[in-house]
């Protein structure tokens, strides 16, 4: 099982390649269109480099308000005039894993003298913004010197992202918008020469991490903070009208009950886990829930339903943020209804739930998944099919969206949008930054994939919970290097009663692919948007129509070891840029004139190290409840 790379190894060569030289160096970067980015760690700008950030969100800058004279704190300095104001205001985001509750609203375009921001600078340095427009189009921060002549550009996009600018200049650098409002949530230098006078930071403080994340402790005070479940529901219940922010701060919550979110007063109400002490996040953890509908015997329910999801959401304007959700007897997280509208889940782990780890269906609209890390979900009832890594199908509507996310080990495909011609369609998705590996395998759910790989026996899948509950001897067998499954009847499936060679021969239900698009019931009238997407180690298909004939656009995407890499043969495409495919079973399904391109067999190893070292880095996060958040493969 091969594996994409995070940020930090290969990030120097290609900032190298994308990078623009203007006078000193300069780049354009924005996280939404995350071929233009590149990420320095500390060690790329200097062994001894210093750094100080900015955070909106700490006391000292958020009680600001309206701002119309200039004022200066801790080495930054905000210009503003009575006629040209900026504003602090209240606004949640969330970057990666970092957490941000107030922002400075530029409050238009701006210069060098008015609805700026400055800061002095020595020698080489890197400015990283997190920031978004205020609007609803992409808008762009200048990086200028005191002479106005452009240092180096951040193209800001509807959604809050981590930008910068590597610069070698001495001065007072300004920050402002070229062409309106821009909200800007924190601001960090890393420099080679000295600090801003005034600024407290030291070598390596404050540092953030390639994903945006802080190691300052997020201001709670203007939210509720919840230590149990009990306290969470009560929370949500008490917020419907108001809505607000709930901060959860414990190692695991246990999950007796569903978590309804079904608001729809249009207040946005936060969910946000607090990181702990060990580096962990927060657990829901369902399985108490589960037990109670289906039991450790499957004697209660058979096929899965929507009272046994774990998170339901119903409602509109919902954020969950920095959470692991596990061992619903359903999906983990649902978001199904024409009122489930414009919700966020954002830096999540969805994972050991008994049906799709994220499902959007039946006229839900305009959800955004974000650095989402979706697997080893599995339907254990319909002998592992239904539960993809996430499922936007059966009428998701219109304006749902992936980005960064990543789905593995799950009992059927990484992501499928099947319709139903009674069940609404799902006219268009879009994935960008995401990539998906070894879905429906059933060895993986018997725990035969880890003996094979040498890993331990995953004992949180709810099949490995069976088959111990069977044969007493199995976990200690298989400590001692010996694999067994018990033989007898005991898997209660919609099937009836079954033994695992049912399970994991030719009646096992799940489908492994990667990317699956649509049904027979999908035309072309109906959109896919791909970009920046990998999908390897499938023993069907990597990316995959599944009989549907929508209107394709794919552009840098990589596909390789699957039984077909691209089964796309009815698709309509009005964009094929940059498709690599390598080392597929079987040849590759495309209209009449399509092709793909193969790297040679130096750029193939390149792409096989690079993915499996981050495929490694992300699993291990994981595993130790650890949220990678942004993670980013630079192998197009």
């Amino acid at each position: 099982m091969k594996n994409f790379k995070t940020t930090l190894s290969l990030a120097l060569s290609v900032a190298l390649t994308m990078s623009t030289t203007i006078g000193a160096m300069s780049v354009n970067a924005f996280a939404d269109t995350q071929e233009n980015i590149s990420i320095l760690s500390e060690e790329a700008i200097s062994p001894r480099a210093a750094s100080k950030s900015w955070n909106i969100s700490d006391l000292s800058f958020r009680n600001l308000g309206t701002i119309s004279s200039s004022v200066k704190l801790d080495g930054l300095n905000l210009i503003a005039t009575s006629a040209k104001t900026m504003l602090v205001k209240a606004e949640d985001a969330t970057v990666g894993s970092s957490t941000f509750t107030y922002a400075l609203a530029l409050s238009g375009s701006g210069s060098t003298s008015y609805r700026a921001v400055a800061l002095d600078v020595s020698g080489t340095s890197t400015l990283k913004i997190t920031a978004k427009s205020s609007g609803s189009t992409t808008r762009t921060l200048n990086i200028a010197d005191s002479n106005n002549n452009i240092l180096g550009t951040i193209e800001c996009g509807t959604t809050a992202a981590l930008g910068q600018v590597s610069i070698n200049y001495t001065g007072t650098v300004y920050i402002y918008s070229a062409n309106s409002g821009i909200n800007i949530y924190k601001v960090q230098l890393d420099t080679t020469g000295s600090l801003p006078e005034g600024s407290t930071g030291s070598n390596g403080s404050n540092s953030g991490s390639s994903g945006g994340t802080t190691d300052t402790t997020p201001d709670t005070s203007n939210g509720t903070t919840v230590t149990n479940y009990s306290q969470l529901q009560s929370a949500v219940k008490n917020l419907a009208s108001t809505g607000g922010t709930i901060y959860v701060n414990a190692k695991e919550l246990s999950c007796d009950s569903q978590l309804a979110l079904n608001s729809t007063k249009g207040k946005t109400i936060n969910i946000i886990g607090l990181k702990q002490s060990d580096g962990t996040y927060p657990v829901l953890n369902f399985k108490p829930m589960r037990d109670s509908l289906i039991g450790t015997s499957g004697t209660s329910l058979v096929s899965s339903s929507d009272n046994a999801v774990g998170v339901r959401i119903t409602g509109s304007n919902y954020v969950l943020k920095n959470l692991i959700i596990e061992k619903a007897g359903d999906n983990g997280v649902q978001i199904k209804g024409s009122n489930a509208n414009n919700n966020k889940i954002e830096n999540c782990i969805i994972r050991y739930n008994n049906d799709a780890g994220l499902q959007i269906t039946n006229g839900a609209s305009n959800n955004t998944i974000r650095f989402v890390y979706s697997y080893r979900n599995c339907d254990v009832y319909s002998l592992g099919g239904n539960a993809d890594g996430f499922a936007p199908k059966l009428g998701a509507t219109t304006g749902n969206s992936f980005y960064g996310c990543y789905a593995w080990d799950n009992s059927d495909d990484g992501w499928d949008s099947y319709d139903k011609t009674d069940s609404g369609y799902t006219y268009d998705l879009s994935y960008e930054q995401s990539a998906c590996w070894n879905n429906g395998n059933p060895d993986v759910f018997t725990g035969k994939y880890d003996f094979d790989n040498g890993n331990s026996l995953d004992t949180d899948l709810f099949l490995v919970e069976l088959i111990t509950k069977e044969n007493s001897n199995f976990k200690t067998n298989y400590q001692n290097g010996k694999f067994s499954l018990p033989t007898s009847k005991f898997i209660k499936t919609s099937a009836g009663t079954i033994d695992l060679s049912s399970w994991t021969g030719s009646n096992y239900d799940g489908n492994p692919n990667g990317f699956k698009f649509g049904s027979i019931n999908s035309k072309s009238n109906l959109t896919r948007t791909v970009k920046n997407c990998l999908s390897f180690n499938h023993s069907s298909k990597g990316f995959d129509n599944n009989n549907s004939s929508c209107t394709g656009s794919f552009e840098n995407c990589i596909s390789f070891d699957n039984g077909y890499n691209y089964y796309l043969p009815t698709y309509t495409l009005n964009k094929w840029s940059n498709i690599i495919s390598f080392d597929g079973k079987n040849s590759n399904k495309l209209p009449s004139g399509i092709n793909t391109s193969t790297p040679s067999s130096t750029q193939e190893n390149n792409i096989r190290n690079s993915v499996e070292s981050t495929r490694k880095s992300i699993v291990d996060k994981c595993n130790k409840d650890i949220i990678p958040g942004e993670v980013y493969f630079n192998i197009y």
